[in-house]
Formats: structure tokens, C-alpha cells, sequence
């Protein structure tokens, strides 16, 4: 069975009700059971999570024009 215009839309992706995930792949449309990663934490991925949660919060302090000086520097 094919899946056609997911959720009334052309393209539909993301998790619906934390239970059903919708999403595209070569160009088809999916629909299967949403499942949570079983494996354990890890302390480098516990380290990983604390760098990137730093640098969000980083990110957020920054002014607009703070933010679009490092955009800029970034695109060259």
C-alpha cells in the first residue's frame, strides 16, 4: 500500500502524537512506529550534549548583529 499526501499534505514529516513518524526518503513517503534509541548513555555523549548545550546557550546571549557578523564570517 502506497502511502499518498501523509496527514492531508504533500509533505508531511516529523512524529505525530509521539507514537507515528512520518518522513521521505528517495522519494518516497514512510509511515512507521516511532522507537526512542535503547542504548545506554554514555559519559561522552553526556560530555557531547554539555558542549553543545554551552554553546546553544552561547549563541542565544549574542546580539542580531552580533549573530549575523559571525554568519557573515562564516559564508566565506
Amino acid at each position: 500500500m502506497k502511502l499518498k499526501g501523509p496527514l492531508f499534505s504533500q509533505q508531511a514529516q516529523k512524529t505525530l502524537g509521539g507514537m507515528l513518524e512520518y518522513s521521505k526518503r528517495k522519494g518516497k513517503n514512510l509511515l512507521r512506529f516511532h522507537q526512542q534509541p535503547s542504548g545506554p548513555v554514555s559519559s561522552d555523549q553526556t560530555v557531547e550534549r554539555a558542549y553543545y548545550l554551552e554553546a546553544v546557550t552561547a549563541w542565544n546571549t549574542l546580539t542580531p548583529a552580533e549573530k549575523k557578523l559571525w554568519n557573515d564570517f562564516n559564508k566565506t
